[in-house]
């Protein structure tokens, strides 16, 4: 009898200790609810760092929807570096214009208390003009996808990571070409992350 007391205060007494040791565990930031999934790993606001290296997002790897002409696929590809660079000019004034850090560097190495963001285009869909003019509701419009991460630059681990998905600038509605379109929603992505960072910060 004095066996089984000894082992359910010994439970109790490891069950106390657990939940000590969960309250102490990392609580991370609320998710600041701007991306479409968002998923947050630290407990530190953004504002600890000094500086914020901006990697060009990847263009590589990313899938083709709605691009069935070959010429179609090559206007794309001339495209890509300029929607890399947009997407990146774009975070760097909105985050100048909110003030959010004291250097923002695009590339290079990092040097002190410094947070890395990077990430890629995860697909180009080119929408159905036809498709938005006799359906509507949605159908057929053109987007951007991008996917993305935070990271501590000197211990190299994640903050944060994040996915996306573009369609503004008229994308669900408008008569234009993926071409027209695809400028301007890489500067939203742009614009988008920021606003993402800003709650962190």
């Amino acid at each position: 009898m004095k066996r089984i007391l000894c082992m359910v205060a010994l439970l109790v007494t490891c069950g106390s200790v657990g939940a000590a040791l969960a309250d102490d565990a990392v609580k991370p930031l609320p998710k600041p609810g701007v991306l479409n999934e968002e998923t947050i790993f630290t407990d530190k606001r953004l504002s600890l760092y000094d500086t914020i290296i901006l990697r060009e997002f990847k263009t590589e790897g990313a899938t083709y929807e709605n691009l069935d002409e070959e010429a179609e696929k090559t206007k794309l590809e001339a495209m890509k570096p300029l929607l890399a660079r947009t997407l990146t000019d774009s975070t760097e004034v909105e985050l100048k214009i909110r003030k959010l850090f004291k250097n923002i560097q695009k590339g290079g190495e990092a040097k002190g208390s410094a947070v890395i963001l990077e990430g890629s285009f995860t697909e180009f869909n080119g929408g159905s003009r036809a498709l938005r003019f006799w359906v509507g509701f949605g159908a057929g419009k053109t987007y951007l996808k991008i996917k993305g991460r935070l990271i501590d630059a000197q211990s190299g681990k994640e903050l944060a990571t994040f996915e996306d998905q573009e369609t503004g600038y008229k994308g669900m509605a408008t008569m234009e070409s993926f071409s027209d379109l695809f400028p301007h929603q890489a500067k939203s992505c742009g614009e988008n992350i920021a606003d993402f960072m800003q709650k962190l910060y």
